[in-house]
């Protein structure tokens, strides 16, 4: 069972502002670059505000805490996460081999350093849970469902009603296995080889027929 914290994660301000959104995005840019660089216990709201060339005080004009930024930060990915599938996925119409889809957006996730990065790996571990975190990662959970069936469907595949919700889990959890894979090898070696083994493995994954066929 999840345990929702204490720890506030909602923003103090909202920035309406052009020159507020900038810095908005500067703090966030500048906290994903430090959590490239180690873990997430090492940051304070104080490092990020002098990497960042603020003053502590236009920090927290906008984040009480690191917290909320980590919770911002991850609040985009999430989105950045759906609308890549969504521009992967949109120029295909079903008469294709359904690994083509998984391949195009397996690619596509793993290839950004803006969207798989070590440091987007390093803020899902120093995540907590509150009931905000719960909230978002629910609904989430539900796009991903939708896509995941929608994709079955326009393959030809039929997925019975009580092996969708589970097939959706499936592929999200070995998704993220691959793309983290992806990401730390890749800041040391060539990843070709890595990339290579995730589209397979997803592309096994994303086929209801292949991972229902029994051995003969």
């Amino acid at each position: 069972m999840t345990k929702t914290g204490r720890t506030a994660v909602k923003r103090r301000k909202e920035a309406t502002q052009e020159r507020s959104r900038a810095k908005v995005q500067l703090i966030l840019e500048t906290t994903l670059a430090m959590l490239n660089e180690g873990p997430a216990d090492r940051i304070t709201t104080t490092e990020i505000a002098k990497r960042a060339g603020i003053s502590i005080g236009s920090l927290y004009q906008f984040f009480p805490n690191k917290e909320t930024i980590f919770y911002e930060l991850y609040s985009q990915w999430l989105k950045q996460t759906l609308d890549t599938i969504d521009e992967a996925s949109k120029g295909f119409d079903g008469t294709e081999p359904l690994d083509q889809l998984s391949n195009a957006i397996f690619d596509s996730l793993a290839k950004g350093e803006s969207i798989n990065s070590p440091g987007h790996w390093q803020l899902l571990r120093a995540m907590g849970s509150t009931e905000e975190l719960v909230a978002l990662e629910a609904e989430h959970n539900r796009e991903v469902f939708q896509r995941t069936l929608a994709f079955q469907r326009k393959f030809g595949r039929e997925i019975p009603q009580d092996q969708a919700l589970s097939l959706s889990i499936l592929q999200g959890h070995v998704m993220i296995g691959c793309l983290a894979a992806v990401a730390q090898v890749g800041s040391h070696t060539d990843n070709e080889p890595v990339l290579e083994w995730g589209r397979k493995i997803m592309s096994f994954v994303y086929d209801i027929n292949r991972l229902s066929q029994k051995k003969s």
